[in-house]
């Protein structure tokens, strides 16, 4: 964004205000010639705010000619609280934690997906992606702040066979990642550090898939004039920006994104009594208290999420949402000797929203599934038995269609038993916990 001759005159008169003519004309660098913001802010950050201190104006002129985010992890001398993030201070952890969850709901993330932490930093929000099952790339400008994502990798590995985490330095002008080769991007407290935004939201559109979606969680509006936001400004020359997001969305429209949305949210809870609660739940005067409530902290957090244009891909199993499912099961005989499988006639529809991936996913795959009680009903394997839909490593089944399969069931030792059928989306969960109807029946083995 540029800023015209009468923006920069509104300013220097500002600071006239605060610093007297003969100061101004010695600290003043650009005249009333055109200027950009990120330029501005090399002279006149404290001033853009009434108010500020005329000490911190001669700070950010002597202090601010370079802002470099890489300073601040290169010249820390202890790892420790990088390391522990976001747990390392109290009082920064249920901010952190908050934000962060609000932005993993809206990036609609799904098992298997390429995720770019866009300004990583020590990597923990990578690392969760990771042990979520995401192929995480951590971006940084920092080479050190890298080495502190990769020591936490190794200091703390994430559970399961997860896929590998890539570490990646950023330039500060272009993303070193192909066309297209992300599925989501992440960008916590980073956005406001930026001096060229305009550049980077045309990058972050490049490397995502039609469709895809980046989430930020940033401050607000008034966040240079912070004691917090100053005092990071003079003492590691950074970037402290304030976050306006319509200009952010008009940039976000030329780059190739379609769609903002904002999340509004309390980051704080309203705690009230029992009688308020139910009051509360009932549409009393505690909805008017909570709506102002949030409404006040939101004024300096902004949650947003911009989609990228094109067809993004079909809904699949690898989310709840969307699972359903119909049932036919014919049994040959519902008596058999023990040693015998059961031979069963099976009849699935998907009933529901999502494409149901084949036998060869690793995450999503949807099979039939049988759960075997005892005959008062006491589970005694929930995964007894398994079969792929399709043949092979199969095929994906779309909404509406129906598949007919042949299932032998080992049958169990002597005795009275109910099988429940049902399909599972392997690593995902049981249609049953999506709303669709588990077929049971009863056999007895001789």
């Amino acid at each position: 964004m540029s800023w015209g001759r009468r923006d920069a005159c509104a300013v220097r008169r500002s600071a006239i205000d605060l610093l007297g003519d003969a100061d101004m004309a010695r600290l003043w660098p650009f005249g009333n010639h055109k200027i950009t913001r990120r330029e501005l802010f090399k002279g006149a950050t404290a001033v853009v705010a009434s108010g500020v201190a005329a000490k911190l104006l001669v700070d950010a002129f002597s202090r601010l000619e370079e802002p470099s985010p890489a300073d601040y992890f290169a010249a820390r001398t202890s790892w420790d609280s990088l390391l522990a993030k976001p747990l390392s201070q109290i009082e920064d952890t249920p901010d952190l934690l908050n934000n962060f969850a609000h932005v993993l709901t809206g990036l609609q993330l799904l098992p298997g997906m390429t995720v770019l932490d866009f300004g990583a930093g020590s990597c923990w929000a990578s690392r969760w992606l990771t042990q979520l099952g995401m192929e995480a790339i951590a971006l940084d400008v920092s080479q050190t702040a890298l080495k502190i994502g990769q020591a936490l990798y190794a200091r703390q590995p994430v559970f399961g066979d997860r896929p590998r985490p890539r570490f990646l330095i950023f330039d500060g002008r272009r993303i070193a990642l192909a066309n297209a080769s992300v599925d989501r991007i992440l960008c916590l407290d980073t956005f406001h550090h930026l001096l060229n935004p305009d550049e980077v939201l045309r990058e972050m559109s490049r490397v995502l898939k039609p469709g895809g979606i980046a989430g930020f969680s940033e401050p607000g509006p008034r966040h240079s004039r912070t004691a917090q936001s100053q005092f990071e400004m003079r003492n590691f020359k950074v970037l402290e920006d304030d976050i306006h997001v319509p200009e952010i969305w008009s940039s976000a429209e030329r780059a190739g994104f379609v769609r903002m949305k904002l999340a509004v949210f309390s980051p704080r809870p309203l705690l009230m009594s029992l009688p308020e609660f139910e009051d509360y739940l009932n549409g009393g005067a505690a909805n008017q208290r909570l709506a102002e409530m949030t409404r006040a902290q939101m004024q300096d957090r902004r949650v947003f999420f911009l989609q990228k244009g094109g067809e993004a891909p079909p809904l699949d199993s690898r989310s709840r949402a969307g699972l359903a499912a119909t049932l036919e099961v014919k049994l040959a005989s519902a008596t058999v000797q023990a040693g015998t499988p059961l031979v069963a006639q099976v009849i699935v529809t998907n009933s529901g929203r999502a494409t149901w991936l084949p036998a060869s996913s690793k995450v999503g795959a949807v099979r039939l599934g049988c759960h075997l009680l005892d005959a008062s009903g006491k589970m005694l394997a929930v995964d007894y038995f398994r079969q792929a839909l399709t043949p092979g490593d199969g095929l994906p089944i779309a909404p509406g269609k129906t598949v007919k399969l042949e299932t032998r069931i080992p049958s169990p030792p002597e005795g009275s038993y109910v099988l429940e059928f049902d399909l599972v989306s392997e690593s995902v969960g049981w249609f049953a916990m999506s709303g669709s109807e588990i077929v049971r029946r009863t056999i007895q083995v001789t």
